[in-house]
């Protein structure tokens, strides 16, 4: 274990890095249902690869809180749980089927989670050293949402287009 070095403030530390755990509980969870929701369409597969490396992401990041020493603060996850339920109990006029909408306002919602989350990945790479980190390993997280906001964007192109097919 490389404890969160005296030169960064350890609560600020923690605090952070158990809100973006929080922000990814939620963001797997949505990215898990949005699999099982939505097999008809042609972004299941995108969806698929998604959600796995989301959930291997998020292993990590709770590795991490716990390499650095940390506390993982599993209290903090229930809101963002309750919250990402909640925010699928919308009305929108159809009591018994999903709007056509939803499927392009979740695949923006998981966009903009993976944006946030490239900035904690890229935080991680700029202070590796000083945490006692591979920059490396983090660096290729950053990557590798970059590529996953690449992807989510192709899915938003598709839905978007099959809304107008069906209208």
């Amino acid at each position: 274990m490389t404890p969160a070095p005296e030169t960064m403030d350890r609560g600020l530390l923690e605090l952070y890095l158990n809100d973006h755990l929080s922000g990814a509980t939620a963001g797997l969870s949505r990215a898990q249902r949005m699999v099982r929701a939505n097999a008809d369409l042609p972004i299941h597969a995108g969806l698929r690869q998604l959600a796995q490396e989301l959930a291997e992401e998020h292993d990590r990041l709770r590795r991490l809180i716990h390499e650095l020493g940390l506390t993982q603060k599993s209290y903090r996850q229930v809101p963002a749980k309750v919250g990402e339920v909640l925010g699928r109990l919308k009305l929108n006029g159809r009591l018994l089927r999903r709007s056509p909408m939803t499927p392009i306002l979740e695949v923006e919602l998981l966009r903009g989670a993976v944006n946030a989350k490239a900035g904690l990945w890229e935080l991680l790479g700029a202070n590796a050293g000083s945490l006692g980190l591979d920059p490396a390993e983090w660096e290729a997280l950053a990557r590798q949402a970059g590529e996953q906001s690449e992807l989510l964007a192709q899915m938003h192109s598709q839905v978007v287009a099959l809304l107008t097919q069906d209208g």
